[in-house]
């Protein structure tokens, strides 16, 4: 089989990184790819560089729209995907000339619905290789919900994940969120009946000064609290393996607001809310033993230990 398969590119002011991520896009080892380009509201060349591409390809298909932000460039890429599959890819990061064949093989070959790989971590200037796959697993959908709420193995990154579109029929990226793949991914998986993940890296997840990961602590990181009180309610009326999942999530969301928002009073209300979802979650999660080692060391630093917690939060690496 050969299906159509829609990779959905947000772009907004990457002028300098979107011919690279061009150039692993259109250079798939799967061909029967559309690439849909949805500039969102560019202030810099890369709009017309949309268009470039267009006229090089006729995969290639651009919408223009006035800023929306990435969950709003999304959906409308969504919208107008023709592919019975999706890809998201980040238009400032790089993708293996061979993702698009490996997870659609990967999820052919194991009867999936989706299917996921690893990121690996890129720097402006600095080489980057792929890795090819040492392990892969099956998961049912609240097995695999209960591993990324965990943050055990895969991300909640939407992108990295190859989907059936019909998923997305009724599910959409909330508007002018950070956390948007936070808001979407258990229901997305949820959809689904069967689910694949390997561990081979071949999304190139680019770190850069300017982007929201690297930006200052604004309201919108507290974007998160309403996300977790939303995924805490969804499974208040499913299994106790998924609402403890969902507790730990919570509670970590908890850490980063606490750990990141700065005391000037702005966030009084927000860290207020932080400290009460600690208290009372961390009896419940130490005792859970699907947590993380690092999640067991911050809760036990939060009631032992908490003066000293930023002298060590400064050395975690958050994508470990």
């Amino acid at each position: 089989m050969n299906e159509l398969i829609s990779i959905i590119v947000p772009v907004y002011n990457v002028e300098c990184y979107l011919d690279a991520c061009m150039a692993s896009i259109l250079n798939q080892t799967y061909r029967n790819i559309e690439i849909i380009l949805v500039d969102d509201g560019a202030t810099d060349r890369s709009g017309r560089m949309c268009n470039h591409y267009a006229k090089l390809d006729k995969r290639v298909r651009v919408l223009h729209k006035k800023n929306g932000g990435l969950s709003d460039a999304r959906n409308k890429g969504i919208a107008y995907a023709q592919g019975e599959y999706i890809m998201f890819v980040d238009s400032d990061d790089v993708v293996s000339l061979d993702i698009t064949r490996y997870l659609y093989q990967l999820l052919k070959s194991n009867y999936a619905d989706i299917a996921i790989c690893d990121p690996i971590h890129c720097y402006p200037g600095k080489e980057i290789v792929f890795e090819p796959e040492t392990s892969q697993w099956i998961f049912e959908p609240e097995d695999a919900i209960a591993e990324m709420l965990y943050q055990r193995s895969f991300l909640v990154a939407a992108w990295g994940k190859l989907y059936r579109k019909k998923y997305f029929d009724h599910i959409r990226f909330p508007f002018g969120m950070l956390f948007e793949d936070s808001a979407v991914m258990y229901k997305i998986f949820d959809e689904a009946k069967r689910i694949v993940y390997s561990n081979a890296k071949l999304y190139g997840y680019m770190h850069r000064e300017g982007s929201i990961t690297t930006k200052e602590f604004s309201r919108r990181d507290c974007d998160i609290l309403i996300i977790c009180s939303q995924i805490m309610e969804y499974m208040s009326h499913r299994s106790e393996k998924l609402q403890k999942a969902a507790r730990s999530y919570q509670t970590a969301a908890a850490f980063r607001i606490y750990m990141n928002a700065p005391r000037n009073g702005k966030f009084d209300l927000e860290l207020k809310i932080c400290n009460k979802w600690l208290q009372e979650n961390k009896k419940l999660v130490l005792h859970d033993p699907g947590i993380r080692l690092k999640m067991k060391l911050a809760l036990f630093m939060y009631k032992f230990a908490r003066p000293i917690m930023p002298l060590v939060y400064k050395k975690i690496n958050r994508w470990k």
